[in-house]
């Protein structure tokens, strides 16, 4: 499982960068959401991992 949290604004970013924040679930600054850990998620992250902070965490201590 992963926690992702957006660390810098979207504002004039390329518009595919934020339909990749949209997929990932964000919608604006500051917004942590958990996804799961796969190939499809990675590759999000890797595309726009400048605008994120990422860590792996372990679901079933996440109370």
């Amino acid at each position: 499982m992963l926690r992702i949290k957006q660390v810098r604004s979207a504002i004039g970013r390329k518009q595919g960068h934020k339909d990749t924040l949209r997929a990932l679930g964000i919608s604006r600054m500051g917004q942590t959401v958990y996804q799961d850990d796969n190939p499809v998620i990675r590759g999000m992250i890797r595309k726009i991992g400048y605008m994120l902070e990422v860590s792996e965490v372990d679901p079933k201590n996440e109370g």
